[in-house]
């Protein structure tokens, strides 16, 4: 009898010693999935930011450049307004002509009128002139070529001779500088050469490393498109 009530007594010093245990466990579940869901929601800026002072790619604004993304942006296989193109007819040679694309990207042509030229392949334009002649010149073979081309990029900064660079093929920023006169090897900070994009009414601003390009650390390039703006800071010295 004694034992019985000695056991009930108990009872309750148990029950609170459980519920004590079970509320520690639970705490540290708790916070050891906190502690991953933290981890796992690292923003990109803080991951870009990272990136950029331990390797020197990326940019601490967060947004990352293109030599990070993995993809390769052919922009400049588009025609732009400036560009020269020779459109030839192997038969119907009266239709041969060599116009400049207007600034409203368009082309006149004779007896079709307007055509769209900007933002499209040299190709796709060949196959739209192909279209529109069909009806009057049959199976004739017409060819358009890409004479000479109207977009740039410009560069300055410490470079030997700032200004425009045709963009008329694929071009990396380091090519652009090349193009450029090259740098001068006394004065520019390669580690922090700024490319200025304006696209779809939005201003970018990303950052390359052309030392890491120099010393064949990176392997990604960095591809321009029409109209940035490359410029290759001073270094800072201290007297």
């Amino acid at each position: 009898m004694q034992t019985l009530l000695k056991a009930r007594m108990e009872r309750p010093e148990i029950v609170r010693r459980f519920r004590t245990i079970t509320g520690g466990l639970l705490t540290l579940a708790a916070a050891v999935i906190l502690a991953f869901a933290v981890s796992g929601c690292q923003s990109e800026s803080e991951r870009a930011n990272v990136d950029y002072y331990l390797n020197g790619v990326g940019h601490p604004s967060g947004v990352p450049s293109p030599e990070t993304q993995g993809t390769v942006d052919y922009s400049t296989n588009l025609l732009h307004e400036g560009d020269v193109v020779d459109i030839n007819f192997q038969y119907s040679t009266n239709f041969n002509t060599v116009q400049k694309i207007n600034l409203d990207g368009e082309l006149n042509l004779s007896s079709v009128g307007t055509v769209k030229a900007s933002g499209r392949t040299v190709m796709g334009l060949q196959n739209e002139i192909t279209r529109l002649y069909k009806p009057q010149v049959k199976d004739d073979v017409i060819t358009v070529k890409l004479i000479s081309s109207g977009a740039t990029v410009s560069v300055g900064g410490s470079v030997l001779r700032p200004g425009p660079v045709e963009l008329n093929r694929p071009l990396t920023v380091l090519e652009a500088v090349m193009g450029a006169g090259g740098f001068d090897t006394s004065r520019a900070k390669l580690s922090d050469v700024k490319v200025l994009r304006i696209k779809n009414g939005r201003q970018s601003v990303y950052t390359v490393n052309l030392k890491r390009v120099l010393n064949g650390r990176e392997t990604q390039p960095f591809y321009l498109e029409p109209f940035d703006i490359i410029y290759v800071p001073t270094k800072t010295f201290n007297y």
